[in-house]
């Protein structure tokens, strides 16, 4: 929470009561149409300011950054009143106040108490008139809601036009009001708010969800994303994507990149359960010298991945619609040599590792896959080690199959994503396959887009 906001905050504290209390009945939901009136949020704060010359205001802004008030679209810099009391032989009109943050004895700290023994500069308070519209998305759920600050929605996911939450059982009787809020305080950026109504679940990673605030035409969940220089189009509803995973992208394309840049020949990259690109489509567009087969169980994915492909203008990319362990035994089955393999299904990828029991390519190459594991990173990386070394079926040597395990992102308050990263050990190849794993083989997909 910024300066400034620690302010409203305060006058939140104030309140006896939140503008709305919780219901008697728990299934209860209020409707929008309950929102209070905006003058409820009108409120009036005496925060310190310092005189000072008009022609030496920036300077003096400068020096005491520190202690400027901070929030956005708020003046700190303002004329005085008439109610402005200036001492004998000052010009009104030649000086200004620079608002300052609210502190126990702000006027002792050294660079303003040095800065006061100043010609025409003096101590001041200014009165800040603060409605609806100036305070932000947390500081209007805070008085509107009846929970501490601390449990209440701070943020969003943002795909393309689209805010997705995921709401707790207790804050969905506000749930309209929480999207109302959102909306305004947002728009024109975010049209449609939506809340996430169950866990993953289904085999292709996609989740029921509702229209809280917004836009709920047809077409409401079409959108548009672009991360990496790329732009990719999809329905929300039928594909997976996750914003907060737009630096883990970053990251293992730059590592594979950086490869490719000393190869002598196109690195080939085996994308297992793809989505709708966001690393293939990366890899593949900006003119590396990398040929990427990408797959996903998921038809629509399928699609969107060719479809994003050809607008983002792809080379050496191949697409696929199979079952993991299918796709990993056709491009066996096919010779190709692939020196990187991604599996990005957190929930579920590790045991996915069986498909390479009896490995018979080429190539040993570098495994990437994506797990959820606990908070703790040492634990976290015994336990992805022993779901990887169970899957194999075979043991992983630290330092001789360069183990990394690296954290990717807070999921929740006992888990966190993260990603293994290994060299396939020789011994997969004496591994034998465990049919009773494997999935049957189905007829491929397959589209090659030049």
């Amino acid at each position: 929470m910024n300066q400034s906001s620690s302010l409203i905050a305060d006058s939140i504290r104030t309140q006896k009561t939140s503008l709305l209390p919780s219901p008697a009945n728990p299934e209860y939901i209020y409707p929008v149409e309950l929102f209070p009136a905006a003058k409820e949020f009108d409120v009036s704060l005496i925060v310190p300011a310092i005189v000072v010359p008009s022609k030496l205001v920036s300077e003096y802004r400068k020096q005491l950054k520190e202690f400027v008030l901070d929030k956005a679209k708020l003046k700190v810099i303002v004329p005085l009143g008439d109610d402005d009391i200036i001492p004998v032989g000052l010009e009104r009109r030649k000086h200004r106040k620079i608002l300052l943050t609210k502190r126990s004895n702000i006027f002792d700290e050294e660079k303003i108490a040095k800065l006061l023994r100043n010609e025409g500069c003096f101590k001041a308070n200014h009165e800040l008139s603060q409605s609806y519209e100036d305070w932000s998305t947390h500081e209007v759920l805070s008085r509107l809601l009846p929970f501490p600050p601390n449990d209440v929605p701070s943020s969003f996911e943002q795909i393309g036009r689209l805010a997705h939450l995921n709401l707790r059982d207790d804050l969905l009787p506000f749930k309209y009001m929480i999207g109302k809020v959102i909306l305004d305080k947002n728009s024109p950026r975010i049209q449609t708010v939506v809340n996430k109504l169950a866990s993953i679940e289904s085999k292709y990673r996609t989740f029921n969800m509702e229209v809280i605030a917004g836009n709920k035409a047809d077409g409401w969940s079409l959108v548009s994303v672009k991360e990496e220089g790329c732009q990719f189009e999809m329905d929300f509803t039928k594909v997976y994507w996750n914003s907060r995973l737009g630096g883990e992208h970053r990251r293992l394309t730059q590592i594979i990149a950086d490869q490719a840049k000393d190869a002598d020949s196109p690195v080939i990259v085996a994308d297992l359960m793809a989505g709708i690109g966001p690393f293939a489509i990366p890899l593949t567009s900006k003119g590396h010298k990398i040929e990427v087969h990408a797959n996903d169980l998921n038809p629509e994915s399928y699609n969107y991945l060719l479809s994003n492909s050809r607008k983002n203008r792809c080379t050496r990319l191949l697409c696929y619609n199979m079952d993991a362990r299918d796709f990993c035994k056709y491009l066996q089955d096919s010779g190709i040599v692939f020196s990187h393999v991604i599996m990005n299904l957190p929930a579920t990828a590790p045991e996915f590792l069986d498909a390479f029991r009896g490995f018979r390519g080429v190539r040993l190459p570098r495994i990437h896959v994506h797990c959820f594991a606990p908070k703790d990173h040492n634990e976290a990386a015994k336990d992805a080690v022993k779901r990887c070394e169970s899957a194999l079926g075979c043991t992983l040597d630290i330092d001789e199959n360069q183990v990394k395990v690296i954290d990717v992102r807070n999921v929740s308050p006992k888990k966190n994503m993260y990603c293994i990263s290994f060299d396939l050990p020789e011994a997969i190849r004496s591994v034998q396959s465990d049919r009773r794993r494997q999935s049957s083989h189905v007829e491929a997909k397959r589209q090659k887009l030049t």
